[in-house]
């Protein structure tokens, strides 16, 4: 008896997932986080322009002069507020990565001491290593305050008392 054999693909379902993905990659880069800087900018342009657009209308002007006077106004609301836009948004998404991370930090601290106090195998090991970085510690803290306080001069063997380091 012979089992037929069913296709395990079908061409459709491969396009749909082909155009998903290239739509996904475009989509990703379109909103990606590095391109929000130029966005707030675009987005601080409009506004100022459709502001002035709204107070042209109360006065009346022609076609021209009304565009002359947006263009005019985008132009120079993007040469002064450009840089401080960009670097602003950049700064504000740095800050918010950091306390991002921070807050990832915390929050997995959190989870490990609340294992660790469900699990005593997870706390010594935790002990464990607070104990060995004590340890590490003042084995390197009197060898720091003497390397930084102390210069050997060569005259140990007539003077064996160390001799501070004179910063002139």
């Amino acid at each position: 008896m012979v089992i037929p054999s069913h296709p395990t693909t079908h061409g459709g379902v491969e396009r749909v997932i082909e155009s998903a993905s290239a739509t996904r990659s475009v989509l990703s880069e379109i909103f990606s986080a590095k391109r929000l800087p130029t966005y707030v900018l675009g987005v601080t342009i409009m506004a100022v322009v459709t502001a002035t657009e709204r107070a042209l209308d109360a006065v009346s002007t022609g076609f021209a002069l009304e565009w002359a006077i947006l263009s005019a106004v985008a132009l120079l609301t993007f040469g002064l507020l450009a840089g401080v836009i960009l670097r602003g948004t950049k700064a504000s998404q740095g800050w918010l990565a950091t306390r991002a991370a921070a807050v990832r930090a915390e929050r997995a601290d959190r989870t490990l001491w609340n294992t660790a106090l469900r699990d005593p195998r997870v706390m010594n090991d935790i002990l464990v290593a607070q104990g060995r970085a004590d340890a590490l510690r003042d084995e390197a803290a009197p060898a720091m305050r003497t390397s930084m306080s102390v210069r050997d001069d060569g005259l140990a063997a007539l003077a064996p008392w160390p001799q501070a380091t004179r910063y002139y």
